[in-house]
C-alpha cells in the first residue's frame, strides 16, 4: 500500500500570511502549538493509570472551522484472541460514542 501525501500551501485566501498577525482565539495554545495554518488549544489529557490515555484538542483549521482532535492510547488484554476481542470492543465502543458525538443536539424551547 502507497500513501501519497500532497503538499497544501501555508497559506490561502481565508487565512493570511504568517506576517499579517492573525489575532489567535483566548483558548490558543499560542507557541509550537499553534502554526501551519492552524490555531491549537492546550491538550487535555484523561488518564487511567496503567489501562489508557485520551488526549483532547481543540482545533481552529485555515478555513475556520473547528474540530476536536482527539488521540487516545489503550493497554489491551494479554494473549492475542484476547487482543483481536478487546479492539472489536474499542472500534464497538467508539463507533457508537462517534455516532452519538456528531448527532445534533435537540433543543428544549
Amino acid at each position: 500500500m502507497s500513501i501519497r501525501i500532497r503538499p497544501r500551501p501555508a497559506t490561502s485566501p481565508t487565512w493570511p500570511a504568517a506576517d499579517d498577525h492573525l489575532p489567535h482565539p483566548d483558548w490558543c495554545a499560542r507557541g509550537h502549538a499553534c502554526g501551519l495554518g492552524e490555531h491549537r488549544a492546550q491538550p487535555v489529557t484523561l488518564r487511567v493509570p496503567g489501562r489508557g490515555v485520551v488526549v483532547l484538542t481543540r482545533v481552529l483549521a485555515a478555513d475556520g472551522s473547528q474540530h476536536a482532535e482527539i488521540r487516545t492510547r489503550i493497554s489491551l488484554a494479554p494473549g492475542d484472541n484476547n487482543a483481536r476481542a478487546h479492539l472489536m470492543r474499542i472500534v464497538t465502543e467508539f463507533d457508537a460514542a462517534l455516532r452519538r458525538m456528531v448527532r445534533p443536539q435537540r433543543r428544549t424551547p
